[in-house]
């Protein structure tokens, strides 16, 4: 019967995902004239209504079933280690980002930003509500899907009677989970970051053994990453301009 519910809460994720293509193809349809940014523009308010309704879906389905998952069957942190595997969760969060950032583009050679979360900034100063879903909306209905219905569906495959056997078993859930969570965000230079981050998520869930834990960490990241792209971005632009001008004099000198 959990399974059943996780499969629930998995398609009402896509339902969030694809709700839009009828709307964009509505709005397309009655002025052909629109540029493609007018037409993210204009459904911009139904994306967040869409993805509000899709919230509490995911948290109501959630809560309906009785029958747990192993990880919340398990011991549950008390509320002031909770508040430190959420506040130790965002330092690790950031730390593991920043390794994957740099193997991806000293190693691997993708690009510094993002287009994904270049698009999102762009929309949120389009409609500054936008922020919603990107820092509240979002992150719930992502670790009701990637954590809840699949990583922890995952991780009960397999048998737990050892330590070696949960650390082989979440190492599979978190990449089966990690994999499908950087394909959903539909940016593949970044998939080692994004692999990552559900790494970091999937390990607070099982340590803490209660989903509010990656849900509040995952909402402090997007905030925090949304706080700098937007009411810093003009100090992180000035900032890239003083790299650039600083690595012409380092080439012109030692070159």
């Amino acid at each position: 019967m959990r399974r059943l519910y996780s499969l629930l809460i998995i398609l009402t994720f896509l339902a969030v995902q694809f709700a839009l293509l009828p709307i964009g193809l509505v709005f397309a349809a009655l002025d052909p004239t629109l540029e493609p940014n007018e037409l993210v523009e204009k459904m911009i308010p139904y994306q967040i209504i869409t993805f509000a309704l899709g919230a509490i879906i995911v948290i109501v389905i959630g809560n309906l079933h009785k029958n747990k998952n192993r990880i919340e069957l398990g011991k549950q942190s008390d509320p002031l280690l909770t508040t430190v595997w959420i506040i130790g969760g965002v330092v690790l969060a950031y730390l593991s980002q920043i390794v994957a950032s740099l193997i991806n583009i000293s190693i691997l050679g993708n690009p510094v930003e993002s287009e994904n979360t270049m698009e999102i900034v762009d929309m949120i100063f389009s409609s500054p509500f936008m922020v919603l879903v990107v820092v509240l909306f979002g992150p719930i209905i992502e670790e009701y899907v990637f954590r809840r219905a699949i990583f922890a569906e995952i991780f009960e495959l397999f048998k737990a009677n050892s330590r070696t056997q949960k650390v082989i078993a979440f190492l599979i859930a978190g990449l089966v989970s990690g994999l499908i969570f950087a394909v959903a965000h539909a940016d593949f230079t970044h998939i080692l970051v994004y692999l990552s981050m559900s790494y970091v998520f999937s390990f607070l869930y099982v340590m803490s053994g209660r989903l509010l834990v990656p849900i509040i960490v995952h909402i402090l990241m997007n905030g925090i990453v949304v706080l700098i792209q937007t009411v810093f971005r003009d100090y992180l632009e000035q900032a890239a301009e003083l790299q650039d001008q600083l690595n012409t004099i380092l080439t012109t000198f030692f070159m």
